[in-house]
């Protein structure tokens, strides 16, 4: 029995080791199901039911994210006879392409299309058609991907993306002071 508790205290150790170092290790051992060529910002909190997840490629997921497989509120009324085997779970689904900004929530039985984004701090609670953004609490529609995309391009001023690797931090806040290729008065 002591050897059986040292595997569990090594095995929980050696768990919060690779969800800190290797998130995407980690979330494929506990059987969430990534896409290729996705990205985790930190380690999502992925539920108790991780299995149920299942992300496209070229995914990102922010940080401090929740998915939520599971409806704990039935918790409330289980008690009473009629509701004692009560159970409320859900498969959430999110396509390729998207983009999960950081501190979003997924409640169950989310399908989020190919080609989203969700904005930062959001809380899913329905599904989302392909190619658009939807964010806030609960999330809402806001645009689309493609219509986002082309304002990004017109926004971004011109620079020299040998300085960006070289010095980041530098070329960024020149950009952010110019104007139209103009200095602004800051």
């Amino acid at each position: 029995m002591r050897g059986n508790g040292f595997f569990n205290l090594f095995s929980r150790i050696y768990n919060w080791y690779l969800k800190k170092t290797d998130p995407i290790k980690y979330a494929q051992k506990i059987g969430v199901s990534l896409g290729e060529h996705c990205r985790l910002n930190g380690s999502p909190e992925w539920g108790s039911e991780p299995w149920l997840i299942r992300l496209g490629n070229h995914t990102e997921i922010s940080f401090d994210c929740a998915f939520i497989t599971h409806d704990g509120s039935t918790w409330v009324f289980r008690e009473e006879q009629r509701y004692s085997k009560v159970l409320r779970f859900g498969k959430i689904v999110i396509g390729n392409n998207c983009f999960i900004g950081a501190r979003s929530t997924i409640l169950p039985g989310v399908v989020i299309g190919d080609n989203c984004i969700i904005g930062a701090g959001s809380l899913v609670t329905k599904n989302i058609p392909a190619g658009e953004i939807w964010g806030g609490v609960p999330a809402h529609y806001i645009g689309t991907t493609a219509d986002f995309a082309e304002k990004c391009l017109k926004e971004t001023p011109l620079y020299d993306e040998r300085q960006l690797k070289i010095n980041r931090r530098q070329e960024i806040e020149m950009f952010l002071n110019t104007d139209c290729g103009e200095e602004k008065n800051c």
